[in-house]
C-alpha cells in the first residue's frame, strides 16, 4: 500500500497557496541625483504597498540591481557622470534586467528624436517633471500589478511542474510493483500457464495463433527460450494435427467468451487444459499436468465405486482451481484498469485539486491488489503450517481498535454506520494480538462488501461464562440456508453479479476461522435468509484479568532522543520521521544501508529503527556494521519478518529489540523506555 507522503495533500482538500504567493512585495528603484526629488516620489508612491529603494546615480542604480529584483525602474534623465540614457541602455544589456520596466523622468522638454532614443534603449514611457502624483500613482500601480500577477504564475507554474514530476514518479513506481505482482502469479509453480494473441489475415478471419507470453514451465517443456517462443506461431510450435486442435479451441473461446476445460496429450505427459478469454484477442491457457491422476485412475479400475469418488474429488479441486484462477485474473485487472485509466486522464489534467484525485485513485486500486495478494499469502502459510501464534495477555478492546484502524476507510468509503456497544470491564484473553485484530477486521471487511452504501453494521462485545464473544451484525444481502455450512471454506461464496461489484476472492473468512483455531477461539456465522443481514460470532476464552505490573518509565518515554530511520520504502521512513518529530524526537531517515552507515557517525542515534529486508545490504550486515560505528546506539529491527527464526536471527545480528510490521508508535516509545532502563 503506497501511503501520502507528508507534503502531499488528500485528494479534496483545498490547498493554501503561501503567503508570498498571495501578496508578493514588490520593490521599485528610484534613481535621482537630485534626493529631494527621490522624498517627494517616495512621499507621492507611500499610499501603494511598495518598497522604495534610492539611488542617486547610474552607477549606484547598477548596485542596487546586482543584489535585489525590481518591479518597475523610474530614472531621471539628466544627471551627472553617466545619464539616464546610458543607464537604461546598461540595464537593458544584462538578461537578468532586461524585461524590468522603465520609466523616464525628465524636467525639461524633449524633443521627438530624444524620446525615441529613450525607447530604443528600453524605457516603455515618460513623465514630465512637476510630476503629477496622481499620474504616477496610477502608472506605478498598473505596473507592479503586472509584476506581481507574473511572480504568482512563475511560482504556481514551478508547482505544478514539481507536482507532475513527484506523480510521475509515483506511477512508474505503482507499475512495477503491479507488473511484479502479475509475475509472481503468473509464474505458477507446477502449472503451464500461456497467452496466445489471435493471428488474422488481411479480411480480418481468424488464421492462426502466436505466443504473446509464456510462464518458464512452458518454455521447458516445450524447449525453447522466451525470445524464441515469444511471436511464434501455433503452427509453428505444434504438429499439425495437435496445431489445428489447439487454434480450434482457443478460436471458440474468444468467439463465445466462455471458459473451456479439455484434456491434452503431450509426449508421454496428460494435461487438464482450461482456456478463458482476455481482453479482445487473447486467450489464457492453464494446464495442469494429470498424468499421474490418469495413471491411478487405470489401477483403480478394479473398484469402478472407489474411481468414480477419487475423479469426483479431483474434478472439484480442478474446478476449484480453475475457478480461481479467472476469479484472480478478473480481480487483478479491474485495479490495473483504474491505475491505467487513471494515467491517462492525469496526461490531460493539469489542475492541482485533480491530480490529488487520481493519486486516491492509484492509491485505493494498489491497496486492493496488496488486500488480495496478503490474503493469499496468509492461505499458503497455514496450510504449510508457516505462521506461528504468539499468545500474550491482552483486552478483546485493545484488538478491536486495532482492526478498526484497518477498516474505517473501507467503512467510511462505502458510508457505512457503524456502532460500537463495548463491555463495561476489561475482557482479558490470550490472544496473538496481530492474529486476533485481524480475524476482527477480516469479518467488517467481509460485512462492508456485502452490504450496501450507507447500510448498518453493529459490533457488539459480551462476556459468556468462560469466553469472551464479539458478534458483528450487519444488514447486507444475508446467506441462504445452503450456504452457511460452507462458508468459511476455500473460495466458497454466495452468488456474485457478473461485474463482481463486492470484490473478494473467497479466502477472507477461511483464514479467519483457521487463525481462530490455532488461537484455541472459534467463529460461527448465521443469516435469517437472503437479503436480511448476517451475523458473524468469535470466541475465545477468558482469561485471568491479573496483569502483571509493567514498570512505568514516564520520562523515558516522553525523552527526546535522535533516532535514525533506515528504510527503503521512502513513504514510510518519511512518515515515521514524522510521527517521532511530533514526539519531539529528532530524527535522520536514510533509504539505504550504505547511506545509513555513512550518516550514522555524525548523527550520532541513540536508536537505529532499521527494516531488515533492504536490497544490496540487508539489515543483518546494516546491524553489525553499524555497531562498529556507533556502539552506543540500540539497535531496533521493524520488518515483516515475524518468525522465531527471523527475531533469533536479528537477536544474533546486534538488534536489541525486534518490532513487526505494522507497528504503533506505543510499541515504539515503549521499547525505546525498556532499552533505555
Amino acid at each position: 500500500m503506497e501511503t501520502p507522503s507528508a507534503a502531499t495533500p488528500e485528494a479534496g482538500t483545498e490547498v493554501a497557496a503561501p503567503a508570498e504567493i498571495l501578496k508578493p512585495t514588490a520593490s521599485i528603484l528610484l534613481i535621482d541625483d537630485q534626493p529631494a526629488r527621490l522624498l517627494t516620489y517616495e512621499a507621492i508612491l507611500s499610499t501603494l504597498d511598495v518598497e522604495c529603494v534610492r539611488a542617486l546615480s547610474g552607477r549606484e542604480a547598477l548596485k542596487q540591481l546586482l543584489v535585489k529584483d525590481f518591479a518597475l525602474i523610474l530614472l531621471d534623465v539628466n544627471m551627472p557622470e553617466m545619464d539616464g540614457f546610458e543607464t537604461a541602455r546598461l540595464i537593458r544589456e544584462h538578461p537578468r534586467w532586461e524585461r524590468t520596466p522603465i520609466i523616464f523622468v525628465t524636467g525639461i522638454n524633449i524633443s521627438g528624436l530624444d524620446e525615441l532614443k529613450g525607447y530604443e534603449v528600453g524605457a516603455i514611457d515618460y513623465i514630465s517633471v512637476p510630476v503629477v502624483p496622481e499620474i504616477l500613482r496610477s502608472k506605478v500601480k498598473v505596473l507592479v500589478d503586472l509584476h506581481e500577477r507574473h511572480c504568482r504564475l512563475e511560482t504556481l507554474n514551478s508547482s505544478l511542474t514539481r507536482a507532475r514530476t513527484e506523480q510521475d514518479a509515483r506511477y512508474a513506481t505503482a507499475m512495477a510493483e503491479r507488473d511484479a505482482q502479475l509475475r509472481a502469479i503468473f509464474e505458477h509453480p507446477t502449472d503451464l500457464i500461456a497467452v496466445f494473441q489471435v493471428v488474422r489475415d488481411v479480411h480480418g478471419a481468424i488464421i492462426d495463433w502466436q505466443y504473446r507470453d509464456a510462464n518458464t514451465n512452458t518454455l521447458q517443456l516445450l524447449r525453447y527460450t522466451r525470445s524464441e517462443l515469444l511471436g511464434r506461431r501455433i503452427t509453428q510450435v505444434f504438429e499439425p494435427e495437435h496445431a489445428q486442435g489447439v487454434i480450434a479451441q482457443c478460436t471458440s473461446v474468444l468467439e463465445s467468451r466462455q471458459v473451456v476445460r479439455y484434456e491434452a496429450r503431450f509426449g508421454d505427459k496428460v494435461f487438464f487444459v482450461t482456456l478463458f478469454p482476455m481482453g479482445p484477442d487473447c486467450v489464457v491457457s492453464s494446464a495442469t499436468n494429470i498424468t499421474e491422476r490418469k495413471r491411478a485412475e487405470a489401477e483403480l479400475s478394479r473398484s469402478h465405486e472407489l474411481a468414480k469418488e477419487s475423479e469426483a474429488r479431483l474434478r472439484e479441486a480442478n474446478e476449484r482451481k480453475d475457478e480461481f484462477l479467472a476469479m484472480l485474473s478478473h480481480e487483478l485487472r479491474n485495479p490495473a484498469a483504474a491505475i491505467g485509466n487513471a494515467a491517462q486522464a492525469l496526461s490531460r489534467l493539469v489542475r492541482k485539486d485533480q491530480e490529488q484525485s487520481l493519486v486516491g485513485i492509484v492509491d485505493r486500486q494498489i491497496r486492493h491488489l496488496g488486500h488480495l495478494l496478503d490474503d493469499l499469502l496468509d492461505v499458503s502459510r497455514i496450510t504449510r503450517g508457516r505462521i506461528e501464534i504468539e499468545p500474550e495477555r491482552v483486552t478483546l478492546q485493545s484488538c478491536i481498535d486495532l482492526a478498526l484502524e484497518t477498516t474505517q476507510p473501507l467503512l467510511q468509503e462505502k458510508q457505512h454506520r457503524l456502532t460500537l456497544d463495548t463491555w463495561s470491564e476489561p475482557l482479558w484473553v490470550n490472544a496473538d494480538k496481530v492474529r486476533l485484530a485481524q480475524c476482527i477486521a477480516n469479518l467488517l471487511t467481509n460485512s462492508a462488501k456485502y452490504t450496501e452504501p450507507g447500510g448498518d453494521i453493529q459490533l457488539r462485545c459480551l462476556a459468556e461464562t468462560d469466553a469472551a464473544v464479539i458478534e458483528i451484525t450487519d444488514t447486507g444481502v444475508g446467506m441462504p440456508p445452503e450456504l452457511i455450512p460452507r462458508v468459511f471454506e476455500l473460495f466458497v461464496q454466495g452468488e456474485r453479479p457478473l461485474d463482481r461489484s463486492q470484490g473478494g476472492l473467497g479466502i477472507g473468512l477461511p483464514v479467519c476461522r483457521m487463525l481462530m483455531e490455532m488461537q484455541g477461539g472459534s467463529v460461527t456465522a448465521s443469516s435469517p435468509g437472503v437479503g436480511q443481514g448476517s451475523t458473524f460470532t468469535l470466541s475465545m476464552p477468558l482469561a485471568s484479568a491479573t496483569v502483571d505490573a509493567v514498570p512505568n518509565h514516564p520520562a523515558a518515554s516522553r525523552k527526546s532522543a535522535r533516532v535514525l530511520i533506515v528504510d527503503d520504502n521512502r513513504d514510510a521512513a518519511d512518515s515515521l520521521a514524522l510521527l517521532l518529530q511530533i514526539e519531539d524526537h529528532v530524527t535522520l531517515t536514510a533509504y539505504s544501508g550504505a547511506d545509513a552507515l555513512t550518516q550514522a557517525a555524525t548523527f550520532e542515534p541513540h536508536f537505529v529503527l532499521l527494516d531488515i529486508g533492504l536490497p544490496e545490504m540487508d539489515g543483518y550486515e546494516v546491524a553489525q556494521r553499524m555497531k562498529a560505528i556507533v556502539p552506543q546506539a540500540r539497535l531496533i529491527a521493524i520488518t515483516g519478518y515475524g518468525l522465531v527464526g527471523d527475531r533469533n536471527r536479528s537477536a544474533s545480528s546486534g538488534f536489541e529489540a525486534h518490532l513487526v510490521k505494522p507497528v504503533s508508535l506505543t510499541d515504539i516509545q515503549t521499547t525505546f523506555a525498556t532499552l533505555v532502563h
